[in-house]
């Protein structure tokens, strides 16, 4: 229950990190300067005050994104119970491989294949 809890928080913090960096004005202006034309985010700080918030803003999301993703990481595999196999080498014992670890399957018609001398 708490894994999914912060697993939404993790999707909420991933959309507004996105959120806040297309915001961001890069070499293209941004979406920052497309908000309201003069009543934009700028009209609101100042000059650069929107830009800096929004660097601040984005560099805590960015941080809370990476602490969520190591405890989600870590609530995981904390709940498995011992240590994970892999699951061919029990799928062939139960299917019954051979020892050298090749499927115990006859060839077809039940003898070897005989070629003639200089055939195939």
């Amino acid at each position: 229950m708490m894994v999914t809890v912060v697993v939404v928080i993790h999707l909420l913090i991933a959309v507004a990190l996105v959120i806040s960096i297309l915001l961001q004005s890069g070499q293209g202006g941004g979406l920052a300067g497309s908000l309201g034309g003069s009543m934009g985010a700028g009209s609101v700080f100042g000059g650069r005050g929107a830009a800096n918030m929004l660097v601040k803003v984005t560099t805590v999301l960015a941080i809370v994104f990476v602490v969520l993703t190591i405890a989600i990481n870590l609530a995981i595999t904390r709940t498995t119970v011992g240590p994970s196999q892999s699951v061919i080498p029990a799928e062939a014992q139960r299917e019954g491989a051979a020892p050298g670890g090749m499927p115990s399957v006859p060839p077809p018609g039940g003898a070897p294949m005989d070629f003639p001398e200089g055939g195939q």
